[in-house]
């Protein structure tokens, strides 16, 4: 950067200076970006094969289901009607799917939406008043008094 550069754009407050004290900021936030955007489409692509895998599971598992409702059925044939095994199948399933549903919906809840947590952390860790100033970018840990707190050990 050049002098002139630096007298158009930044003025009495030293547009060189502003520059330079801003740089490192807007590359930690531009890093943070990105490493958000890794995170979030490394999940969605393991999203996507899961969610395939379970479109699969669940078509194997409604064959699977029919024709252990018509087992059910022929063997409470042998002692009852064949409305009343009919409905006691029914009953059996209907609880079953109610119970599944729930715990489905429960699970499927944490999950959304997909949260970056691993890059929030990293965040957090960087923005800690005892990391400020390091001019590492990239330390493995806090430096200076933080580091020999008793809490960060």
């Amino acid at each position: 950067m050049t002098d002139d550069d630096s007298s158009s754009r930044g003025g009495w407050l030293g547009g060189s200076f502003a520059q330079k004290a801003i740089d490192p900021l807007l590359r930690a936030v531009r890093a943070e970006i990105d490493s958000a955007k890794r995170e979030i489409g490394e999940r969605a692509r393991s999203a996507r094969s899961g969610a395939i895998m379970l479109g699969a599971g669940v078509a194997l598992a409604l064959v699977s289901l029919g024709l252990l409702a018509a087992a059910i059925v022929a063997l409470l044939l042998l002692a009852l009607p064949l409305w009343a095994a009919t409905l006691i199948t029914l009953a059996l399933f209907g609880i079953a799917t109610a119970v599944v549903v729930r715990v489905g919906i429960a699970r499927l809840s944490r999950g959304v939406p997909p949260v970056p947590s691993d890059t929030l952390h990293h965040a957090r860790d960087r923005m800690r008043p005892g990391d400020r100033g390091t001019g590492d970018g990239g330390s493995d840990g806090p430096t200076g008094p933080a580091a020999s707190a008793p809490s960060a050990g």
